[in-house]
């Protein structure tokens, strides 16, 4: 009997291993092209079943969905950041007021990992829905944060920037955002760092390419997101010509 169990082990494995060795990296694979792989090792697996194991190939990181109904055989990384706990205060303090859509995030965080010349100096962004900038402004300095600008030009940035300023921006409509944690998608962030007049005050315009570049080769990406953000953002083309990969490009 464990010798039984033990083969059933090894078939899986070995199934398992076929699969995805059937699989090429890099091309794009719809659901029904998976399926037909999995269908390969057993002819008689009801729809449901394949849905469930695209669902765990997902989860165990051996596919990446990037669209709808679109995966990759890559190990993509998940983008994710953390706060410090100057920026978890100012959550905190708004999360308790309001109740419209935010986000919040932290210049070094976020982008000293895809920067040739890190950042020195940390700035603490908050965007918000433009008609709530003023009420998010007052908010904060009534409740003892006076570091903060509102909106500021490239010149404001340079002048006033210390470290830990909080920086109060527009947040554009339908943005791509996790709305429960208040935080940016690695989406918003590429359309972002090609057409924010504020982000563009943290980098030269020279390394653009090659921050895009490291989101799509690295980072696991919804490419119906990010077309549909950046056409919202007007962006569109100049995204087309920053992505070098053919993959990539292909599904925007």
């Amino acid at each position: 009997m464990e010798y039984n169990h033990l083969f059933v082990i090894v078939a899986h494995f070995q199934i398992g291993y076929i699969i995805y060795m059937e699989l090429q990296k890099e091309k794009i694979y719809t659901t029904s092209e998976i399926m037909d792989y999995l269908l390969k090792t057993n002819p008689n697996q009801k729809s449901s079943s394949l849905y469930n194991q695209i669902k765990k190939m997902e989860e165990k990181g051996k596919i990446a969905r990037i669209s709808k109904s679109k995966y990759v055989f890559k190990n993509f990384m998940l983008f994710s950041y953390d706060l410090t706990k100057p920026a978890k205060k100012v959550l905190r303090l708004l999360k308790s007021i309001y109740s419209f859509d935010f986000c919040i995030y932290e210049t070094q965080e976020v982008l000293n990992q895809f920067l040739n010349h890190l950042l020195s100096t940390n700035a603490i962004i908050v965007e918000v829905p433009k008609m709530y900038m003023d009420h998010v402004f007052y908010t904060l300095r009534d409740n003892g944060f006076n570091n903060v600008l509102y909106n500021p030009n490239k010149e404001e940035v340079f002048r006033y920037l210390s470290d830990n300023t909080i920086v109060i921006a527009p947040l554009s409509s339908k943005a791509p955002i996790i709305r429960e944690e208040h935080k940016i998608t690695i989406e918003k962030l590429a359309v972002d760092i090609i057409v924010s007049p504020l982000l563009n005050c943290f980098y030269e315009g020279g390394e653009i390419e090659n921050i895009i570049s490291d989101i799509t080769h690295h980072y696991l990406v919804k490419y119906d997101t990010l077309r549909t953000y950046a056409k919202r953002r007007y962006a569109y083309d100049k995204l087309i010509e920053y992505v070098s990969d053919v993959t990539c490009s292909h599904h925007l």
